[in-house]
């Protein structure tokens, strides 16, 4: 059994009277042969509360505490109790999203509910209300896309294509969370093709157009930032949805950062001078990686050919090995200070202007970028 502590659970179900079951995802994953790394629990005879209670002595965890749900975290797994959704486990199944996930399992082994789907790899809703009961489900459908490479049913995309609207209805924050896991999927290409033909990616994002370059941008399986980026470098609007998308400002930075070095990457202007190439890595060291892949994507849609885009990523990571980035630092208020330069505005122009000559190796020495100092502001 793949099941993450599976003995341990079934000894404590057993000797302690509890009827509880493994429901959801992780039972579908048990069918697929599929690493389980979160156990969903559900138990009918005992306070949901007190079932995860006695799960935290048997198992130590963090316990993170939700609206009818525990979330019981340990390294490498985590468990989610919820309260029961019916008076019996075919009742609460029949509250569950998609008939993928409508399962459930026993402590001896016993599958419940019909598996058909999950054998035929179809993502189908099991109710007239499962997107009205939560609109999120809608984009959920296409993360389990994107992770499993299943089909969605015919009838559920007709139903998402009807009901689209619906997700401005769910929080920015939830939306995130589902783009985060969709988009870093080994299908996440195919996912997003099958948003757009349904009409929610438009919805999702908020007008923004799925085009060829974001396509392969998904298809990389990068995640949202990488997704993100590409999408503001093919098209600035989207600048407006990933400002408003719940990003960290840790995050927010690097998508933007990532999309304007790629832009800057992708300006013909940029490509012959050695001396730009450097401050720009020099500028973004930590975007670079993204931001020529982007680049690249870019470039293969303006119909560049492959050849000459490998041969100035090539050159790009050459540079990256000829910039320094110990010496700039070197030129600080202090030594500006010592040479004569007066705190203030003044300052702060030689640094933004020296530090970069320097790390390109436009200036060559230390020595070099006193002398270029006096000369010019001195």
């Amino acid at each position: 059994m793949s099941i993450p502590f599976f003995s341990e659970l079934r000894a404590l179900v057993n000797e302690g009277g509890f009827r509880a079951y493994l429901v959801g995802g992780c039972v579908r994953d048990v069918i697929l042969q599929r690493p389980v790394a979160d156990v969903d629990l559900v138990c009918f005879s005992h306070d949901y509360k007190d079932f995860a209670s006695a799960i935290r002595v048997l198992l130590p965890s963090a316990w993170v505490e939700f609206k009818d749900n525990i979330r019981l975290v340990c390294p490498n797994t985590e468990f989610d109790i919820s309260k029961p959704r019916g008076e019996t486990i075919e009742e609460d199944l029949l509250m569950r999203d998609f008939t993928v996930n409508n399962l459930a399992m026993d402590f001896e082994g016993n599958i419940i509910g019909d598996p058909a789907d999950v054998y035929a790899g179809v993502i189908r809703h099991v109710s007239e209300r499962t997107f009205s009961d939560d609109p999120l489900r809608m984009l959920r459908a296409f993360r389990f896309q994107a992770q499993l490479g299943f089909v969605i049913a015919d009838e559920t995309m007709t139903k998402v294509a009807a009901e689209k609207r619906m997700i401005e209805r769910s929080a920015s924050e939830r939306i995130l969370q589902e783009l985060s896991k969709l988009l870093c999927g080994q299908y996440a290409g195919i996912a997003v093709a099958a948003m757009n033909e349904c009409g929610l990616f438009p919805e999702v994002f908020k007008g923004i157009k799925l085009t060829a370059m974001t396509v392969e941008a998904a298809k990389l399986s990068y995640g949202a930032e990488f997704f993100f980026a590409a999408m503001v470098a093919d098209q600035p609007a989207a600048r407006d949805f990933v400002n408003s998308a719940g990003l960290s400002t840790r995050a927010l930075k690097n998508v933007l950062r990532t999309a304007e070095l790629a832009g800057k990457l992708a300006d013909s202007s940029t490509a012959g001078d050695t001396f730009v190439l450097r401050r720009l890595i020099y500028e973004y060291p930590d975007e670079v990686r993204d931001a020529l892949q982007i680049y690249g994507l870019l470039a293969a849609q303006k119909g560049t050919e492959v050849w000459d885009i490998e041969t100035y990523v090539h050159r790009v990571m050459i540079e990256m090995g000829y910039v320094d980035f110990e010496t700039p630092m070197k030129i600080n208020g202090g030594l500006l200070m010592a040479m004569g330069v007066p705190a203030g505005k003044l300052m702060g122009e030689i640094i933004a202007d020296v530090r970069p000559k320097l790390a390109s190796r436009e200036l060559m020495t230390l020595e070099c970028a006193e002398k270029y100092i006096k000369d010019k502001y001195l």
